[in-house]
């Protein structure tokens, strides 16, 4: 799978980092899942 690397601010992070038990990594690939169809919806109209 390829890796996609995001920078972020250090405030960010450790406001991320506060939540363990949340998996970012997960949660922001299901975000660009939702967008993406999103997009492609609209572009269909």
């Amino acid at each position: 799978m390829p890796t996609f690397t995001v920078s972020i601010p250090a405030e960010l992070k450790r406001r991320l980092e506060e939540h363990p038990e949340i998996h970012w990594a997960e949660f922001l690939k299901g975000r660009f899942e939702l967008r993406l169809r999103d997009l492609q919806k609209r572009a269909e109209k």
